[in-house]
């Protein structure tokens, strides 16, 4: 009969030969609750099919970076708050520096938000009906009114703009078409290339040709997850760029946001 502990010898050397199997780390991602095409698609708290660009994106990479993403859907500022306190490890942001202080991103060897890094970019232009005065109202510097979905970060828009609320896109450029503002802010270029958005095209408007604002889009990160898992997290970054496909995005802008 084996002697205890030459019995407990072999079993511990018989365990220590077992095959150790990786486990996933879980990536909780949160983003809006409400479609805006072409980064995130359906209403309500579950994740649509399909998702939406971004969403298509971010699981190309977490798969590659072998991290289990769990995905959030909640209105947008509470995203932000949770990222915060940490109850969140990931939502997609542009740079702010009000929020650098809770948000970890790619950055340069000098400190700066690194864009070769980002999830996507893209630029706002002006949308107007063609009879609108909004062309001799800019070159006149005259005040005029531009509708913007709400509940959008706010953006620096050309002197002499009042915002007017609207409850979506559509309903944005609905205001737009019946002549009740001069203008709203639409997608015209998304990596660097120019594009139209569905919504558009059967709508009686044209774009201002001079973008108003151009945003840069980076996986940002909770301050614990970082500190926690550096290492993953710039593997994931670096994940982010090659998993990157504007044709991905393209093809989303063709579906109508709601």
């Amino acid at each position: 009969m084996l002697k205890r502990p030459l019995l407990l010898f072999i079993v511990l050397t018989a365990l220590t030969a077992l095959p150790v199997q990786a486990t996933e780390t879980r990536l909780r991602f949160c983003y809006e609750d409400k479609p805006l095409l072409p980064f995130y698609s359906g209403h309500g708290l579950v994740p649509a099919d399909p998702p939406g660009a971004a969403i298509e994106h971010l699981r190309a990479a977490a798969a590659a970076s072998n991290l289990q993403l769990e995905l959030i859907r909640q209105p947008w500022l509470r995203c932000l708050q949770q990222l915060e306190d940490n109850s969140i490890d990931a939502l997609v942001a542009e740079y702010s520096a009000d929020r650098e202080h809770y948000m970890q991103m790619p950055r340069t060897a000098s400190g700066e938000a690194d864009p070769r890094f980002a999830m996507s970019s893209f630029s706002l232009c002006l949308a107007y009906h063609p009879q609108s005065a909004l062309p001799d109202k800019l070159a006149n510097g005259g005040e005029f009114t531009i509708a913007r979905p709400l509940g959008y970060r706010p953006i620096p828009l050309p002197a002499k703009s009042v915002q007017v609320h609207a409850d979506s896109i559509n309903h944005a450029l609905d205001l737009v078409s019946s002549g009740r503002v001069d203008a709203t802010t639409v997608l015209c270029q998304f990596n660097d290339q120019p594009v139209q958005p569905a919504e558009l095209q059967q709508r009686p408007v044209l774009f201002h040709p001079q973008p108003v604002h151009r945003s840069v889009g980076y996986l940002m990160l909770s301050n614990a997850f970082f500190k926690a898992q550096p290492d993953v997290a710039q593997n994931l970054w670096q994940q982010v760029a090659n998993t990157r496909s504007t044709e991905r995005y393209l093809e989303y802008l063709q579906q109508q946001n709601p």
